[in-house]
């Protein structure tokens, strides 16, 4: 009997695996869409780039060589 009810909840996972599986994906491509690409041009003519999110500010320090996301309360500190 505990043969049988362990293979059923074993066949119960294997069978949720895929939504599983289609979930992450589709929670993976709304990331994506929520994102906005930062772009700078630094003094010697280079455009440095990175991403952030869609409702973050993109904040650099050129003197310091720092680029990234601000944050979405404070801003830019």
């Amino acid at each position: 009997m505990l043969r049988v009810l362990s293979l059923m909840a074993v066949a119960a996972v294997l069978a949720m695996a895929p939504m599983a599986l289609t979930a992450n994906n589709a929670e993976a491509s709304a990331k994506t869409k929520q994102t906005k690409i930062c772009k700078h041009k630094t003094s010697n003519g280079k455009i440095k780039t990175w991403r952030c999110r869609a409702d973050q500010p993109c904040c650099s320090a050129e003197m310091i060589n720092y680029y990234t996301c601000g944050s979405t309360t404070l801003g830019c500190l």
